[in-house]
């Protein structure tokens, strides 16, 4: 039966371990390995988060259309039903003025309140608002 040796754990060769098994290194300061390391994370590091900036951005641009689309269909659908109900004769002239004149205003106003929070006025939704304020 052999027995094979133990295998070390390799250090670097400017170091040494203590009998209580901690790594003291002894290498020059401004170890070109470990600066070039450092520097690649941070690239890294940069790189990811570009990418989350940049695909924050695009979340927010997608749920600006679905937000405009959700709204004017909104809108649509209202007056639609309106002037669908006159044609056919479901409600009366006097009832479709009074909801016209209750239901459109604050319907609008919703919908400026929605659009004006993802365009603008609302800026605290917007992922990329602390970046805009930073660069001025």
């Amino acid at each position: 039966m052999t027995v094979r040796p133990r295998r070390h754990r390799r250090y670097p060769a400017a170091g040494e371990l203590t009998d209580d098994g901690t790594w003291i290194d002894r290498s020059p300061p401004g170890n070109r390995e470990l600066i070039a390391r450092g520097r690649e994370l941070e690239l890294r590091e940069r790189q990811a988060e570009l990418e989350a900036k940049s695909a924050a951005r695009r979340h927010y641009l997608r749920m600006q259309k679905w937000v405009l689309f959700g709204v004017g269909a909104l809108i649509l659908l209202t007056v639609l039903a309106l002037v669908l109900g006159l044609w056919v004769g479901a409600i009366s002239a006097e009832f479709a003025t009074e909801l016209t004149r209750t239901v459109l205003p604050i319907l609008l106003g919703a919908a400026a309140t929605i659009v004006g929070a993802f365009f603008g006025s609302g800026a605290n939704v917007n992922p990329n608002r602390f970046d805009r304020d930073r660069d001025r």
